[in-house]
């Protein structure tokens, strides 16, 4: 059961992205479903999980795979029904598992009626609930923004029976609200009211710096900053403008979630610029309590670079907020690919995960990244996605014959050539796997009061050890992350002589053996130490 409400259950939360569609498939079609999700909650119980956070479920024509919805309060048939989902909300709240929604405010899909009122009527009350605008004075779109996804081009669409354009930032099946339109605020309040009542502890905002357009509809200047390098697109077009309106509306939004007992809104803001990224949590704890943390996802695998992204957010993060750190989502490769986790041993995916459980931020798995899923090669023929990242939106690899497992000659997408090999069903039996340590660390993590919640503080800047110390109250931990291809050694804070190594990356280390300052760590070891 949940525990004791408290409205900063997120901040020593670990939360785990479930793609609905790849992650279980409860009735044999290919597709994974909420029954499927339903079946295999005592899993997530199992990694220690607290909080899952659902890609969209709802109604779509499946263009931008559930980002472009046609009913906001339902749920699509392929995934299940309203009453699946309710089943799978209480069964995961009685295990003490949270659920959060992803809730797309951006932009409808063209055919939720809304729009299709808009479409068909210049005169209707709904024309105003989109962006539309006529063609410039030469012709063509009226001025010069973009898509978001490279293919598409402009973020204008031409309405031919209208002759005016409608704003699509991402795909031309997906038309932008206007929130400047206290009726679009309504809508998607009530929108949040309606999963919030049925008990959904809170929502991760697509793009919601995105919700304020400018109205004057002006060109947008030439680009300032690689915002697109996240994305694995190798420049930036244009520079994203923040307009001061999109505070307010994320204020409003804010104060709908507060209508209800402690629930949170994580945002995912994808700005690489930390003082314009921290705006985003409110001047008083009145906007986002989490927004991701763009810069950590993006970084190269090295401890400098590690550092210096968690730093550059860290310094401005106000103390009612806490970034989320992610390695993978469903729009990013995996870590397990773009960093070659497995090699080896698999000891980098070791330490990678336990980097990402100890930092002072909300870390949130990628369904798969815990048995080290990696990027599955996608057939040009079999390529869904508009912006082509389904190679790390695959299948959930159980293993054959398991609950849930998908037949790789339905699943919807590509499965590797072999699904079990690394698959739940082979690490479940195998003490000394990935998963097994993902087990460990995070149990680890849940009953420690300084990973949870205590204070950070950087140790020496070794070139190649990220090296920190967390603390709460009596109880002190020192993590130790040699990046290095070779020896190390710790480092402990001033004071301190020696202390007890609590958990290690490395199976050659046994738990409770002491460590002195200056005792070698090994080549790729995370080391958690405990002081006296």
């Amino acid at each position: 059961m949940l525990g004791e409400r408290s409205a900063d259950w997120w901040r020593s939360a670990v939360f785990y992205q479930i793609y609905p569609r790849s992650f279980a498939d409860g009735n044999g079609d290919g597709i994974g479903d909420l029954p499927g999700i339903t079946a295999r909650l005592d899993y997530l119980n199992d990694l220690q999980i607290d909080a899952v956070w659902l890609s969209p479920f709802f109604p779509s024509p499946q263009v931008d795979f559930g980002y472009d919805i046609s009913d906001y309060t339902a749920v699509d048939p392929v995934y299940g029904t309203l009453a699946d989902f309710d089943r799978l909300l209480d069964a995961a709240h009685r295990r003490g598992v949270r659920v959060i929604l992803d809730l797309v405010l951006n932009h409808s899909s063209t055919k939720h009626p809304w729009f299709l009122e808009a479409q068909g009527d210049r005169r209707s009350s709904r024309r105003s609930w989109y962006v539309w605008a006529d063609p410039a004075p030469g012709g063509g779109p009226p001025n010069n923004w973009l898509s978001s996804f490279p293919a598409v081009g402009s973020a204008w669409t031409l309405d031919e029976r209208s002759g005016q354009y409608f704003l699509t930032t991402f795909t031309p099946a997906q038309a932008d609200l206007d929130w400047h339109n206290p009726d679009v605020r309504q809508a998607m309040h009530d929108v949040m009211r309606f999963w919030l009542s049925r008990g959904v502890d809170g929502f991760r905002l697509d793009v919601p710096h995105r919700l304020a357009k400018d109205p004057m509809l002006r060109d947008n200047p030439p680009s300032l900053a690689a915002a697109r390098r996240f994305m694995d697109h190798a420049t930036d077009r244009q520079r994203h403008i923040d307009l001061p309106e999109v505070h307010e509306i994320l204020r409003g939004i804010r104060a709908v979630a507060d209508e209800f007992e402690d629930r949170v809104l994580l945002g995912e803001v994808t700005i690489t610029e930390p003082r314009r990224l921290a705006r985003y949590f409110g001047e008083s704890d009145d906007e986002l309590q989490m927004v991701f943390d763009v810069l950590f996802w993006d970084s190269p695998w090295s401890a400098p670079a590690f550092r210096e992204a968690i730093a550059a957010l860290d310094r401005v993060v106000p103390p009612w907020s806490l970034p989320c750190r992610a390695m993978s989502t469903h729009d990013h490769r995996r870590a397990a690919s773009r960093y070659g986790l497995l090699a080896g041993d698999g000891r980098r995916a070791r330490l990678a995960a336990m980097m990402q459980m100890t930092l002072r931020s909300v870390p949130c798995v990628y369904y798969g990244e815990e048995i080290g899923m990696t990027d599955v090669p996608v057939a040009a023929e079999r390529i869904r996605d508009v912006d082509q990242r389904d190679a790390n939106r695959t299948p959930m690899q159980w293993g054959p014959g398991t609950l849930g497992a998908f037949d790789p000659t339905k699943s919807w997408l590509p499965m590797p050539d072999e699904p079990d090999r690394v698959s739940v069903l082979r690490q479940t039996a195998d003490a000394s796997s990935l998963l097994a340590f993902y087990r460990r660390l995070l149990a680890y993590r849940r009953q420690s009061r300084p990973l949870r919640d205590g204070s950070f503080e950087w140790l020496s800047p070794a070139s190649d050890l990220l090296a920190y110390c967390r603390a709460a109250e009596t109880s002190r931990v020192v993590v130790l992350l040699n990046f290095a291809p070779h020896e190390a050694r710790t480092i402990l804070p001033p004071g301190a002589a020696v202390a007890v190594a609590d958990l290690s990356t490395d199976p050659r280390r046994r738990a409770g053996t002491a460590v002195a300052a200056g005792d070698p760590l090994f080549a790729e070891e995370g080391l958690i130490l405990r002081l006296a």
